[in-house]
């Protein structure tokens, strides 16, 4: 078995498209204009991958092409070597012939904001949880994911504001610091039991309706809400209730 040095995994990696733009024109003779109705799905050191509704392009084709994110810019050309659909639009995969210096800071990351290297740190871990999951026969929803990160970040606010609960096990806790996620993707909270009056450890749930794709979030032995926004307002008033006097 050979063992892959890290550049080679580099030179393989696909990166996803964040907010890069693209912009392509034909080589050729005569006046070839640039064409920027496409959407950039991937990138690599060795090409990337666009769809677009309209343009057509036919394989072993040449392009000059030009990606922009942010003030950062790149340029080179590269060669038709895929041209498919995907649903109602076309499909390419380019290989790059020339590429110029700036390139590599694309490919590194280096050249991306704050918020863009967040987000492909998001959307990296998102691709390789869904690998992971689906190589393990599950289904692993990016949605569920949504709702766990928009939780957290609820309950760590609440916190820097100076909210601080009292847990199931009786300790005084940040709110933050009493959420639990589950290995199926779950997530639970220290909430008072209705009925009794005792503060119990309660999963958040995402459910799929039987009867369409509608998903929902269902509080264990509670309501269920159709949106976040609902959800995570429900949870202020649980927290509200557990609150250190």
């Amino acid at each position: 078995m050979t063992k892959q040095i890290p550049g080679e995994h580099r030179l393989e990696r696909r990166l996803p498209g964040l907010n890069t733009s693209v912009k392509i024109r034909r080589r050729g003779l005569g006046f070839n204009q640039w064409r920027a109705d496409l959407e950039l799905v991937d990138l690599s050191a060795n090409g990337m991958a666009l769809l677009s509704p309209s343009l057509r392009l036919e394989a072993l084709q040449k392009i000059d092409f030009e990606l922009s994110s942010g003030q950062c810019k790149t340029t080179g050309r590269a060669v038709v070597c895929y041209a498919g659909n995907d649903d109602s639009q076309h499909r390419y995969g380019l290989l790059f012939i020339d590429t110029d210096a700036e390139f590599d800071g694309f490919l590194t990351g280096e050249s991306l904001s704050s918020s863009e290297v967040k987000r492909l740190g998001e959307e990296l871990a998102e691709q390789f949880m869904q690998k992971r999951q689906l190589e393990a026969g599950e289904l692993y929803s990016v949605q569920n994911q949504r709702m766990v990160d928009a939780v957290s970040a609820l309950a760590q606010r609440l916190g820097q504001m100076g909210l601080s609960i009292i847990g199931e096990a009786g300790k005084v806790l940040l709110p933050v610091d009493s959420l639990v996620v589950g290995k199926s993707g779950g997530l639970s909270l220290p909430m008072k039991d209705a009925s009794s009056g005792a503060i119990v450890r309660t999963t958040i749930a995402l459910v799929q309706s039987t009867e369409s794709m509608d998903f929902s979030y269902q509080i264990e032995g509670g309501p269920g809400f159709d949106n976040i926004i609902d959800l995570l307002d429900q949870l202020c008033l649980c927290f509200d209730q557990i609150s250190q006097p």
